[in-house]
Formats: structure tokens, sequence, C-alpha cells
């Protein structure tokens, strides 16, 4: 017999409401997360596109959380069970006045906040929402959870009317133009750009041209690649990393010479710039 947790995680999931019920509980279990002394100075506002949103209450907090924000990712991300979070952006001085607002996807459709409001569910649809939060037990979920669920029946009404159709990868609804939701469009940017990594981690000397016949992908998506991972490698001999391999894959990544061109000459001088830096 499923027990009632159980029930509620597959009621949502099966609804297409997995994402929504998702983004509100970063929200709802913000302290729980990061722990009561940030959440105290910084409120998570609301997930736009991958985006985390977080109001703070001063420049200095902005700062603080800024150096901690892959970790802060890294913990939300591992709270939730996938990869939900991309990024954060802190904001300072809209602290108080952001405890009020909510996640909505409200700027999708022209008018949508009028059109909401003028929508009628169906019998079917409001008993899937009490059937549904019946079984939660924290009112202030609760309440977040019908109000979701009641948004995101009406914006599906609507974007059915507007002629939306569903993502070529998930359930969710996308404009006519589109032929993937934002979330599989960002998913598959990432992984066309972790692909590309491990590439230049294979061949560091490799040019866009060469690439482009193995995998396809812009020059900027290319560069942005070959960036990161140089930005990485950069990063592990500044902090004393001084592995040869590492070295070469840097004068490789940045001046395009092949690995036969690398001798301990050019690597020794890459090195000393490193360790006048540093």
């Amino acid at each position: 017999m499923q027990i009632m947790k159980d029930i509620v995680s597959n009621t949502i999931r099966n609804l297409g409401l997995q994402k929504p019920y998702n983004d509100q509980s970063v929200i709802v279990h913000w302290s729980e997360i990061v722990g009561d002394d940030i959440a105290a100075n910084a409120y998570a506002r609301s997930v736009q596109q991958g985006t985390l949103m977080v109001s703070v209450n001063s420049s200095v907090w902005s700062h603080h959380l800024s150096m901690m924000k892959e970790s802060i990712i890294d913990k939300i991300n591992k709270f939730i069970g996938y990869k939900l979070i991309f990024d954060i952006r802190f904001q300072a001085g809209y602290f108080s006045n952001s405890k009020n607002e909510e996640n909505t996807d409200i700027n999708t459709v022209p008018n949508i906040k009028y059109q909401l409001s003028k929508v009628t569910l169906d019998e079917n649809d409001v008993q899937t929402m009490q059937e549904t939060s019946n079984h939660i037990s924290d009112k202030y979920l609760k309440q977040k959870i019908l109000r979701i669920m009641r948004k995101d029946f009406a914006l599906k009404k609507i974007k059915k009317q507007h002629n939306w159709h569903q993502c070529a990868s998930c359930t969710v609804l996308c404009p006519p133009e589109e032929t993937y939701c934002t979330a599989c469009t960002l998913n598959k940017k990432h992984k066309l750009l972790y692909t590309i990594i491990n590439t230049l981690k294979e061949i560091p000397w490799i040019r866009y041209a060469e690439l482009y016949e193995h995998i396809a992908c812009t020059e900027e998506e290319f560069q942005q690649a070959k960036y990161t991972l140089t930005a990485f490698i950069s990063r592990d001999i500044q902090e004393g990393d001084y592995d040869k391999f590492k070295i070469m894959s840097f004068i490789m990544l940045t001046t395009g010479a092949k690995i036969e061109a690398v001798n301990d000459a050019i690597i020794n001088k890459t090195l000393e710039k490193f360790r006048r830096k540093k």
C-alpha cells in the first residue's frame, strides 16, 4: 500500500507539476537548505528558467553570498534531487518587499494576468486540486500548492488557446515557434557544453572547424566551453597544482599548439608566469 507521501509525489508528477512544485519547494524550504543565518539576511524570491532570484538586505551580504554561490547551488540541487538550479542572482535592497512574491509563469502570454482571472476550471481540475492538497498537512505549503495548481491549470488552458504545443522532450507546453521548453533547452545546452569540454580535455589543441565535423555546435558555444575549461585549469595552477599535464593543456588551449610543439622550455616559462601572478 502506498503511503500518502508517495501518492502526493506521484500525483504531482503525473499532472506535469513537478518542476513548479520543485521551484516552490526551494522557496518554502530555503531556511532548511541554507541555514538560519543566511535565511535571516537573504530571501529566495523566485525561480526563472533555472536561475534562482534571491533578495538580500545589504550589498555586503550580496557580495558574501556571491562568493558562496556554487556551494548554495550544490545544496539546493542535492535537496531537490537533480540539477534544478544553474545560477543564482543576488539583489540587494529588495529584501523587505520580497516575501509576498510568488514564482509564476505570467509573462509568457500577452495580457496573461487578466486572462488568468477569467479562466473557469473544469470540475476534474478542481477535484484533482482537492485530492492532491488533502494529503498535505503543512497549511502554508498546502496554500502554495493550491495556488500553483490553480494557475497551472488556467495557464495551460490559455496556452492551448494560443496554439502552444507539448515540448519534444517532456510534457511542458511550448510556444508555437519553439521545439523544446526552456528547461529542456537549458539541459540540452549544458549537455552540449560538457560534451565539448570533454573533447577539449582529450584534444586541447582542436580548432572549431575540426570539432564541428564531429559535434554540431556554434563557434560561440565552442569558445564558451574552451573558456570554461581554461578558467578551471588556470585556477588549479594558480592554487599551486603544478601538474605537468594541466600546464600542457593550458598552453594548448590558449595557443592552439599541438602536443608535440609543447616543450619543457614553454612549460617552465608558463609556470613561472603563474608563480609571479600568485
